[in-house]
């Protein structure tokens, strides 16, 4: 035999045994690593010094957290309680698919109650939950940071809820620190179902706290059976996949490595994809219909996400359905996009996928590479690689199937009550003229992120004349090559314009949004009603590497007839509830004294009695007015109030 012929043969067998489809993003020698403690870089990215081998892992939702109790009002609208400890561990979620990893020690991580993802926190839509989150970090992780100096000290923490209406100092903002031995209270409204997230949010070092590991998912539900109103297209018993994608890179010590100061200046990109905390995972399912959430809680990497076949043809665009957004449903399903789903740091989207014809099948959640849209982004030997669908013969029941025909019942879209088709054809008005009400230039300049010009530290506050419960129309820029996914607190917005990369993509057009892709050198036109609330929020570059360096700012929400489009509030200030029931003075102050951090020595008693008197309040009486509160004037009703069913 002909060396030539031998050579062909041994790929063949390698290509027929093969367990995972080569990067079609590079050449194997350029992207991965010639053997274990050597050490490589892709596009000046550091990888991981060790052999990896995908696939190997079974993929499991991350774990639910019930809650500890549940307290009710008369008429049904209930608080449910949770009690989270973050500490520093270590874990070995590495060992199978790095297998030089079993040969060392554990990797250090920071967790929500031990996990890695934190917990989910499942709530029903229409009901409240108050959180306890006590740090204890201190093994590991034991550097003192400002402001844990003094008499206080240890690692900050600051716990942000994304996707949540929450007021103020309930949402996560940067200075609002809890430290080593502190316990912070929070409180959200969860007022419509939307597949949710809470993370880290402390002041310069989001990054480091999140990308070791303080994220997971806070699901709001409409489901009945965890005492939701019910779900739309006969979503109800499903099965869902809960899928948070991160990426990661290991040093030679299996340690989770990042580094903002150099060689992670500018972004951070690892070569080991985790897929809810798992790398590579295998995902058994059987031939019916799934749905996906999708949370992108990477530092910086943004997903171009498709599912292949055995061939590695696409075949989502034929069997998947796109349903959900960041902010919730959407009015209808739509295709799943034949350029594949992006998915920037922070976005969330839902969709359903038909695997009935594929009976012991090989599928593929792949990650795809778009130039124009993920520019610098390095693609490593398995980054292409998310999971392994493997599709079993038959079915263990009667599944149930999803049918976009079957609308009923409704769920709550809040947006589309605060912002009807006239604001939304005026602001796309005002975008064709090229008019607008702000302007938000994201740009790097004198080795800094900017946002206008200014930063977190320079001049915190960039809009301050915001009128409660006016819509503004927002412009978003940025050049110089660099892309961001830009963050908006509180409110969620519909994308109305964007000028490059294609325009608004059809999973965004009409969609619920809080977190908005800005490509290199676009323009997109942003609408939002900002409300209920007043006070000071954030908003932020989710590259977590800007964001913690500067890349953030905030804005202030104002009596509405001090703003800058305080006709836009008519209807909102002529409903009784806008100066006679609902005023959140009180709660506009994000780093307000009477709910700050205290020692956890110090908490009053988490006891049925201190949770009666925390429904009681009724903070969130906006979207959960008691009956006698929410009078109707003028013809017009409370558009924030939330529905809600017996939980």
């Amino acid at each position: 035999m002909s060396r030539l012929v031998l050579f062909l043969l041994l790929v063949s067998v390698h290509l027929c045994n093969s367990q995972y489809p080569p990067s079609p993003f590079g050449k194997p020698k350029d992207i991965c690593p010639t053997g274990n403690n050597q050490p490589y870089k892709v596009d000046n990215f550091v990888g991981t010094p060790f052999i990896l081998t995908p696939f190997t892992n079974v993929f499991t939702n991350p774990t639910v957290l019930n809650a500890s109790t549940k307290t009710c009002r008369p008429d049904g609208h209930c608080m449910f309680a949770y009690t989270i400890d973050i500490y520093d561990t270590t874990l070995r979620p590495f060992d199978q698919a790095v297998a030089e990893c079993t040969k060392k020690a554990a990797t250090k991580f920071l967790t929500y109650n031990g996990l890695i993802p934190g917990p989910t926190l499942r709530v029903a839509a229409g009901h409240e939950s108050i959180v306890r989150f006590n740090n204890k970090i201190n093994k590991y992780f034991p550097q003192s940071f400002s402001p844990c100096n003094g008499s206080r000290r240890g690692r900050p923490i600051s716990v942000h809820h994304h996707g949540s209406a929450s007021i103020p100092p309930y949402d996560g903002w940067a200075e609002d620190e809890t430290c080593y031995l502190e316990t912070k209270e929070y409180v959200y409204p969860n007022n419509r179902p939307a597949t949710n997230w809470y993370h880290d949010h402390a002041l310069h070092i989001t990054a480091d706290n999140a990308y070791l590991g303080l994220a997971g998912l806070h699901l709001v539900t409409s489901k009945l059976q965890y005492g939701g109103c019910g779900e739309p297209w006969n979503l109800e018993d499903i099965e869902e996949k809960h899928l948070i994608l991160q990426d990661k890179v290991l040093d030679a010590n299996c340690q989770l490595f990042i580094d903002p100061a150099k060689a992670h200046e500018l972004s951070l990109y690892g070569d080991i994809n985790l897929v809810s905390g798992i790398p590579f995972p295998r995902m058994p399912l059987e031939p019916k219909w799934y749905r996906f959430r999708i949370l992108n809680a990477a530092v910086s990497r943004p997903w171009l996400l498709k599912i292949l076949n055995s061939k590695y043809e696409d075949i989502s665009k034929t069997y998947c359905k796109m349903i959900a957004s960041d902010g919730g449903y959407r009015i209808t399903p739509i295709p799943f996009p034949d350029t594949g789903l992006l998915v920037g740091v922070a976005e969330r989207y839902e969709f359903v996928c038909d695997f009935t014809t594929f009976s012991n099948q090989i599928l593929y959640l792949w990650n795809d590479k778009n130039n124009d849209w993920m520019q610098g982004v390095p693609y490593f030997c398995y980054t292409h690689l998310l999971s392994k669908l493997e599709i079993a013969p038959t079915t263990s029941d009667s599944p149930p199937q999803f049918n976009e025909n079957m609308p009923m019942p409704i769920p709550e879209r809040t947006i589309t009550r605060v912002l009807n088709m006239s604001d939304y054809d005026t602001a796309l008005q005002m975008a064709n003229n090229g008019k607008f009400h702000r302007q938000m230039v994201f740009e790097r300049s004198n080795n800094q992120w900017k946002i206008n010009g200014q930063t977190w530290d320079s001049f915190k506050i960039a809009a301050a004349d915001i009128g409660q419960n006016t819509w503004e129309l927002w412009y978003f820029q940025t050049g110089g090559g660099w892309f961001h996914p830009v963050h908006v607190h509180l409110v969620d917005f519909y994308m109305i314009k964007r000028e490059g990369s294609g325009g608004i993509r059809s999973f965004e057009s009409m969609a619920a949004k809080d977190v908005l892709y800005l490509g290199a050198s676009n323009k997109i036109y942003v609408l939002a009603r900002f409300g209920p609330h007043k006070g000071d929020y954030m908003f932020h570059c989710h590259n977590l590497i800007h964001e913690d360096n500067d890349m953030m700012r905030a804005y202030r929400i104002i009596d509405s007839q001090n703003g800058i489009n305080a006709g836009s509030a008519q209807p909102f200030i002529l409903n009784g509830f806008a100066k006679i029931v609902y005023s959140n003075w009180l709660y506009a102050d994000p780093m307000l004294n009477l709910t700050a951090a205290q020692p956890t020595v110090k908490m009053p008693p988490f006891d049925s009695t201190y949770k009666q008197k925390m429904l009681d309040m009724n903070i969130y009486r906006i979207f959960y007015p008691r009956n006698e509160t929410d009078i109707p004037l003028n013809g017009f009703t409370n558009p924030w109030r939330s529905t809600w069913c017996s939980a």
